[in-house]
């Protein structure tokens, strides 16, 4: 019941962000947040799937290529799953570090698919994947809080 009611506040947040949110920043990856948050007290076998079936959901209410972000997803949970094994467990530092790596691989995964469809990579500047982070970030830590 709990990952229910977080998938629909996270529709809510998601749907709200994009009305209200300036056209051309960056907003918070609330489907990263709660990929995340799903991964962190599931094992691996229902993580992983649950985070492309997420990305899934992601592309098909943003009218997104199909599968894009399901991979970037899947591999942000991958990501999440090997360096949230390989730090301590409760506290702060390693979490971000998981976030980060996460977020990176997130990315990596966009790019990767990009490539091989061979799409044209939209100019992103540094700036606007670390701004998106740094506002993905704070909604990643609430959501630590609240636990699985």
């Amino acid at each position: 019941m709990k990952p229910l009611i977080a998938l629909l506040l996270t529709l809510f947040l998601s749907g709200l962000l994009a009305a209200l949110w300036p056209q051309g920043v960056m907003a918070p990856d609330l489907f990263l947040v709660l990929a995340l948050w799903y991964a962190a007290g599931r094992p691996y076998y229902l993580g992983l799937p649950a985070a492309f079936l997420l990305g899934l959901l992601q592309d098909l209410l943003g009218f997104g290529l199909l599968g894009l972000h399901g991979v970037g997803l899947t591999l942000a949970a991958y990501a999440y799953y090997a360096a949230s094994r390989r730090l301590a467990q409760g506290e702060s530092l390693p979490a971000l570090v998981a976030f980060l790596w996460a977020f990176l691989a997130k990315w990596t995964g966009y790019f990767l698919v990009a490539y091989w469809l061979r799409l044209d990579i939209p100019p992103l500047l540094p700036l606007d994947l670390l701004l998106e982070g740094l506002l993905t970030l704070p909604f990643f830590l609430l959501a630590r809080r609240f636990g699985p």
